[in-house]
């Protein structure tokens, strides 16, 4: 069990669907048409179900029922429609079981849209620009977790993992200490394999480092680690757990308040 093992299972996954293909290619060529994207989703019917699925969940607090691709797009923004794609695409590829962790699936995707949807409220008011990367990297960047499940689950230290988990402060200090890497460096090997943009592998990779990277990247990095600590899979917007991602985000220099009034969002459309 190992890094090693984690890489070999990646490289036998399939590709993406030619309908998710074709939206990575609009979104790499800058910003695409609305008309395009729905009319590339709508082509493919399962990955219409897929997105109409996901777009529906409580986290986002939509009153009435989402059930067009192009009511989605419109309520959500092409950059987050654009994530529940690439989410319904990678659990295509998938047999998840998020035990180790001591979730369940329905979990596990709470979690994501909760991500998803933190990242959203909070950074489109700081940097629109970025964002367009943080919005669907948020929704997205735990996908590491599913390899690193499985390949816990079928060893023998599973249940070990899972008690360590409880007792640790740091997620990514027990995956590294039962695996030899991080699900943040394993979702950023499934971003190369998939050949996503490469800023989303680049900041993935350097989510867990300390070390130094370039300053507009490092904020980014920054950001998504706020969103990791608010909400992960021990906790999920608790007040201690915004309180920490609120420690983040005063180290480097930021206004927490704005984050701490999107949390407080989230959370009250997730109890609403």
């Amino acid at each position: 069990m190992g890094f090693e093992s984690i890489i070999a299972r990646i490289q036998t996954l399939p590709p993406f669907p030619e309908s998710v293909i074709k939206l990575e290619e609009a979104f790499r060529k800058g910003e695409p048409d609305m008309k395009t994207i729905v009319s590339i989703i709508e082509g493919d019917p399962q990955l219409t179900t897929d997105i109409l699925a996901k777009a529906n969940v409580p986290v986002y607090g939509f009153k009435t029922r989402i059930l067009s691709v192009m009511q989605a797009v419109t309520l959500f923004g092409l950059n987050t429609v654009r994530a529940l794609a690439l989410k319904a695409s990678m659990e295509r590829n998938f047999e998840i079981d998020m035990s180790p962790y001591g979730i369940s699936n329905e979990q596990f995707s709470k979690i994501s849209a909760m991500q998803n949807a933190l990242m959203f409220q909070w950074y489109m008011g700081i940097d629109v620009t970025k964002a367009k990367v943080m919005i669907p990297l948020a929704f997205i960047m735990e996908i590491g977790k599913v390899l690193v499940s499985k390949e816990l689950s079928e060893s023998s230290y599973g249940e070990m993992f899972r008690e360590s988990l409880q007792q640790s402060d740091s997620i990514a200090q027990v995956e590294e200490e039962f695996t030899g890497t991080t699900s943040a460096r394993v979702s950023a090997q499934l971003f190369r394999h998939w050949y996503f943009e490469e800023i989303f592998s680049l900041l993935m990779d350097n989510a867990d480092n300390t070390g130094e990277i370039e300053p507009q990247l490092q904020s980014m990095v920054d950001a998504l680690n706020v969103i990791r600590t608010a909400v992960n899979v021990k906790e999920q917007l608790s007040d201690r757990s915004i309180a920490e991602g609120v420690k983040l985000i005063e180290a480097v220099g930021g206004d927490s308040v704005r984050f701490v009034n999107a949390a407080r969002r989230v959370r009250e459309k997730l109890n609403g």
